[in-house]
């Protein structure tokens, strides 16, 4: 059903009378000029729980500023993090747009068992740019601890060595080193000559990057992606592969269930 406001007043009303919820992305201020604000409208539906999803939330000074999803991951510092070492880019979906519904979604939940347990609704406002900026948390608190800004490193990991993608003879693979296990592992059945003292720890390993994704993609590129595959699977190793849309779209796993892939 669509309404206008100032014709359909009455009608929406009544709506809001037997409704649970009242969500808005417009910008803020536009709803209480309409006189369905939070205090308005909490006034006459008291178990109403309100929700506004805006940019950068209701007050503050970039309160009125234009808001779109590129804009938001660039304000928060995700573009900053994402790409090559070369050149920055923004995330390849719209995360800023996403994280907002995820974050209103899990917020009106709550605040429906909330007024299961008092009877009376609430307000949530749903800031993008602060559900980014939580996400956002671990480079934060590297920078807050240490002072140093995790590089942006393509599809390889700011933190952990080896972790990412890494060129076959026929394509890339992607696997993942996160414990000394796994390392161990990686080194007996891949790559022997890297189970060195000095390689030891994640630590030495990121202080030896290069010479230890030389090594890999040295021995990796003169494979097939299948036999990487293999001897990483062979060692329990965490693997995937980067898949193109089309890959996606027919993705195995996807198949599961009645669906299927899209």
């Amino acid at each position: 059903m669509v309404l206008d406001v100032k014709q359909d007043g009455a009608t929406l009303e009544k709506l809001l009378a037997r409704s649970d919820v009242f969500i808005h992305n417009l910008a803020p201020g536009a709803v209480e000029r309409l006189g369905f604000g939070y205090e308005a409208l909490a006034a006459r539906h008291p178990r109403l729980i309100w929700c506004g999803i805006s940019g950068y939330g209701p007050d503050g000074p970039y309160r009125d500023k234009k808001a779109y999803d590129m804009l938001v991951q660039a304000e928060s510092g995700v573009v900053s993090l994402t790409g090559s070492a070369d050149a920055p880019a923004k995330v390849g979906v719209s995360i800023g747009d996403i994280s907002a519904g995820l974050y209103a979604y899990s917020s009106i939940l709550t605040a429906l068992i909330q007024r299961g347990r008092t009877g009376t609704g609430d307000r949530i406002d749903i800031s993008m740019l602060e559900c980014l900026t939580e996400w956002m948390m671990p480079p934060l608190y590297v920078w807050k601890g240490t002072g140093t800004i995790p590089a942006r490193v393509g599809v390889r990991h700011n933190m952990i060595v080896p972790y990412g993608a890494y060129r076959c003879a026929d394509g890339e693979v992607i696997f993942a080193i996160q414990s000394q296990r796994e390392w161990l592992r990686f080194c007996r059945h891949v790559i022997p000559e890297l189970e060195q003292d000095r390689f030891a720890d994640n630590t030495g390993r990121m202080r030896h990057r290069d010479e230890i994704e030389a090594a890999i993609e040295d021995r990796f590129s003169r494979h097939t992606r299948a036999e990487v595959l293999g001897w990483l699977e062979r060692a329990d190793i965490p693997t995937g592969v980067v898949n193109d849309v089309p890959a996606v779209a027919a993705h195995p796993q996807l198949a599961r269930g009645s669906g299927g892939p899209a």
